[in-house]
């Protein structure tokens, strides 16, 4: 993790006790449909019926019943403790889920003890992914699978960000700006497929979320009609040409353990 977490801690202890996170995964909405989309995607490319899972970075849980539904044992661990504790509340009732606060390596977690590693919105947060991949390696057992999500650096609306950087400095100045300020890891596919490798993973497939040929200002202009035109693109998570994969906010691998 980077040096300092504090920031990035209390940013997700706000996010939990407003319950933005959990709403934004609740249900398709026009400024955060593509976190069910990114969900869909992660569950996607995991078998049907499945083990041990360890959840790094499980925020308030929100992929514990659909893990459940294929016969998984659930571990997640968060370094919020606000997201440990709302994850907790929710699930309190449910067999084989727990819930523990730290990190991959503050855990000290078995060697070979899970079948399924998933990190979804973490390793953005991070300053060393290679430790992080190689501590994930480490706990999975031969032959497990990992599944790991990552924003691209480049796709539409970083251009398109770029370009209009003149003008949204210049909105800042009559009205609050909405980024967190929090600086970000971004990946091309090919750069976390050579990471993963070099922890010791396999690439066995992957998928790319949330595209946007219809791009900012547009979503905050109109965000309804964004999502609407948007949605249809979303059918290229295959994609691996350039042009097309261009419109991907991120990409998502999945890897085996060698």
């Amino acid at each position: 993790m980077p040096s300092s977490n504090n920031g990035i801690i209390d940013h997700f202890n706000e996010l939990s006790s407003t319950g933005r996170w959990s709403a934004a995964y609740a249900a398709v909405g026009a400024m955060n449909y593509h976190m069910p989309l990114r969900r869909l995607r992660v569950m996607e490319l995991l078998p049907e019926q499945l083990g041990r899972v360890l959840d790094v970075g499980c925020g308030p849980g929100v992929f514990v019943e659909g893990l459940l539904r294929r016969g998984a044992t659930y571990t997640g661990i968060d370094i919020s403790p606000q997201m440990i504790m709302e994850a907790q509340s929710k699930f309190a009732r449910y067999k084989n889920v727990e819930f523990r606060l730290g990190t991959i390596e503050s855990l000290r977690l078995a060697a070979n003890s899970y079948d399924h590693v998933i990190a979804v919105g973490l390793l953005e947060y991070l300053s060393d992914l290679g430790n992080e991949l190689k501590a994930m390696f480490k706990v999975l057992r031969p032959g497990g699978t990992a599944v790991l999500t990552i924003p691209k650096r480049w796709h539409i609306d970083r251009l398109t960000g770029d370009l209009t950087a003149p003008a949204r400095a210049i909105a800042r100045l009559f009205a609050q700006g909405t980024s967190d300020g929090i600086p970000r890891v971004r990946l091309q596919p090919n750069e976390l497929d050579q990471l993963s490798l070099q922890a010791g993973f396999r690439r066995v497939d992957g998928s790319l979320y949330y595209f946007t040929p219809f791009t900012y200002p547009l979503h905050r202009l109109a965000p309804k009609l964004c999502m609407k035109l948007n949605l249809p693109f979303n059918r290229w998570y295959k994609a691996r040409d350039p042009i097309r994969s261009f419109f991907a906010h991120g990409y998502i691998g999945y890897y085996r353990k060698m």
